[in-house]
């Protein structure tokens, strides 16, 4: 791996999470790869965005549900590191949970891996728990 399509590589990432952060899907809907597959790691009965999402069509459906629920205020990387084609970062993330009219804030995790400069896999992860909380959905323990 060429240290150009690395860096361009996180400048991809850094391009897609700036946009999140706007709510401007374009740079992340620009990267992905035709046959991408998407898993978010939260459960689909109360995350209508959760679990596998397969090929283009999978991910934009998934980016519609994710843009109908939440507004995002902030996306920032607070740690990136790469290997290869295979970038991780954890964000500090604020959105607007539109159905509650509630602020949630968090951290999601993610491990993108790239090929040919296009996104060909992700897996994201956040504290389920804590957000369904934060939403009024969850009664404190």
């Amino acid at each position: 791996m060429s240290a150009t399509l690395e860096k361009s590589n996180l400048e991809l990432v850094r391009r897609i999470t700036r946009g999140l952060a706007t709510n401007d899907m374009r740079p992340l809907i620009a990267a992905l790869d035709d046959n991408v597959v998407w898993m978010s790691n939260s459960l689909p009965p109360y995350f209508r965005f959760g679990g596998e999402h397969l090929k283009r069509a999978g991910v934009l459906d998934l980016l519609a549900k994710v843009s109908a629920e939440y507004a995002f205020h902030r996306y920032e990387i607070d740690e990136i590191s790469e290997t290869g084609n295979d970038i991780w970062a954890i964000c500090e993330v604020v959105a607007h949970h539109r159905p509650t009219d509630r602020n949630v804030t968090g951290r999601i995790i993610f491990h993108m891996v790239f090929r040919d400069g296009k996104l060909a896999s992700y897996e994201g992860f956040f504290d389920t728990a804590s957000v369904l909380q934060q939403q009024g959905r969850l009664n404190n323990a």
